[in-house]
């Protein structure tokens, strides 16, 4: 989804053109009734799509809403609420060629983070209500959508040893969504967590991160 170069991107995904489909979803996958979706800290007002982000506590710019909407009107367009399959899966086997600008640098900057002190993940993860998972150094499950959940483990950097980062999403994610809005998810999680992190006191210096919800940087 090619969100450079033209004002394409704004007029398809446009509140105006997507509200409807979004808007199937209270009641539906894993999402409460009500004027509002809830999901990973933020809040999306179905009045008028505005969405407010609990982390960073500032409502998201257009450019990041509209990523967000892609992904909720795949999500919407699920036919069966088939649960989870408790299969977890890497991206690469969900995604086996991945060309992601926004993951690629989102995890070496989550590896600057995290890969040597992975402990600090626990941390970053307590606003989402993470669930502890026995893989690497440390790794969480957290659920970015009501019935998709994504797993991220660090393995520590060493001597000659540079860290490295696993993503799992459980089997059920192809029920649910496409190769491109996973991995745009796996991308968008890794910098919450970065985000999450700062905001509870550490200090990062420069971690070139970028949050959005497109896997272009354009």
């Amino acid at each position: 989804m090619g969100f450079s170069g033209s004002s394409w991107w704004r007029e398809k995904w446009a509140w105006e053109n997507v509200k409807n489909v979004i808007n199937t979803l209270p009641g539906r996958l894993g999402f409460s009734e009500g004027n509002e979706l809830r999901f990973f800290r933020l809040r999306l007002s179905l009045a008028d799509g505005s969405v407010y982000d609990e982390i960073l506590e500032r409502y998201l710019t257009d450019r990041e809403k509209y990523g967000l909407y892609f992904i909720l009107t795949q999500y919407a367009k699920a036919e069966k609420d088939v649960g989870e399959y408790n299969e977890p899966l890497p991206l690469t086997r969900i995604c086996p060629a991945i060309h992601c600008p926004l993951l690629k640098r989102n995890t070496k900057a989550f590896e600057v983070v995290f890969g040597y002190e992975p402990e600090l993940l626990y941390k970053a993860a307590e606003p989402f209500e993470y669930i502890p998972v026995d893989y690497g150094d440390a790794a969480v499950k957290i659920y970015v959508l009501p019935r998709v959940p994504i797993t991220i483990g660090v393995w520590a950097g060493e001597e000659g040893i540079p860290p490295s980062t696993t993503i799992l999403f459980d089997k059920s994610i192809t029920n649910y969504l496409d190769c491109e809005a996973a991995t745009t998810l796996a991308g968008a999680s890794l910098a919450r967590l970065i985000i999450s992190l700062s905001k509870r006191g550490a200090s990062l210096g420069k971690v070139d991160y970028k949050y959005c919800y497109a896997c272009s940087e354009g």
